[in-house]
């Protein structure tokens, strides 16, 4: 690891990006957002030419002999990363780490956020709008937390969707979630939208639907725990890949379901 130009960060920003390109489209988002949240950068690659490219960018950089699945895990621990970003290109190459069936592969066991930008988008990106959503099923407070963030430190309009439920359990469930979702915002000051979707399959995955909504600059989405998948899950395409095929070319940052996940020290 080298440090071209000194940091006084305690937690990072960690651009992950396997050439040059890759690191230059996603350079301007990574400055946004560790501006806004006052952390310091570090471009991780594993690529094998990575020590001829990666001084040029002016931030800590890490060009590691290592398999992305290893660094992911190292980032909380031994770097002090809070927040990954990495690109998502839908006409990358299988086992390309752009890749998103392989990014995901990546970052499965990661114990911090990660965004994912597309290839396909316009940096910087704007986080005027931030939304995710709430349903009948147990929600991660560290998906709550990740909206105050956006909310305190980016300025965000955090909406958050939610299925019109008919049914009284899931309707009772909802409304627990959303007590919590109070209760987390006003302990802090924060105002929110909550949203109703328009009717549909109330089974379904709220998030595919939210994606489609007008004005959503940013999503934030739970990646669930593999032990959670039914038959039906085994034999589709795993919910994530899905929702980045389908929200491209708006971020989504995903938030992996376990109880040891990393968060910001404000």
């Amino acid at each position: 690891m080298s440090t071209p130009q000194k940091q006084k960060k305690d937690q990072f920003v960690a651009l992950c990006a396997d050439c040059r390109e890759d690191a230059e489209h996603l350079l301007p988002t990574v400055k946004l957002l560790a501006n806004s949240l006052r952390k310091g950068i570090i471009l991780f690659t594993t690529a094998k030419d990575g020590d001829s490219w990666v001084e040029g960018f002016g931030v800590t950089y890490a060009a590691l002999k290592s398999d992305w699945p290893t660094v992911v895990e190292a980032m909380p621990t031994v770097f002090n990363v809070v927040l990954a970003v990495t690109l998502a290109d839908h006409k990358a190459p299988r086992g390309s780490s752009a890749h998103p069936r392989q990014l995901l592969k990546n970052f499965r066991q990661a114990k911090i956020a990660y965004l994912v930008i597309s290839a396909d988008s316009t940096p910087p990106f704007t986080t005027e709008s931030v939304a995710l959503t709430l349903d009948h099923q147990r929600e991660s407070k560290e998906k709550l937390l990740w909206a105050t963030y956006f909310k305190r430190f980016c300025g965000s309009e955090v909406v958050v969707y939610h299925h019109p439920y008919t049914d009284l359990a899931f309707r009772q469930r909802l409304d627990n979630n959303v007590r919590y979702l109070e209760k987390v915002f006003s302990s802090l000051n924060l105002t929110y939208r909550l949203q109703v979707l328009p009717a549909g399959n109330q089974f379904a995955n709220p998030d595919i639907k939210a994606v489609d909504q007008p004005d959503v600059d940013l999503f934030i989405s739970l990646v669930p725990d593999d032990r959670d998948r039914d038959l039906f899950d085994i034999f589709s395409p795993p919910q994530a890949l899905r929702l980045l095929k389908h929200a491209a070319p708006i971020p989504i940052l995903f938030l992996n379901q376990r109880d040891n996940l990393y968060i910001l020290c404000d």
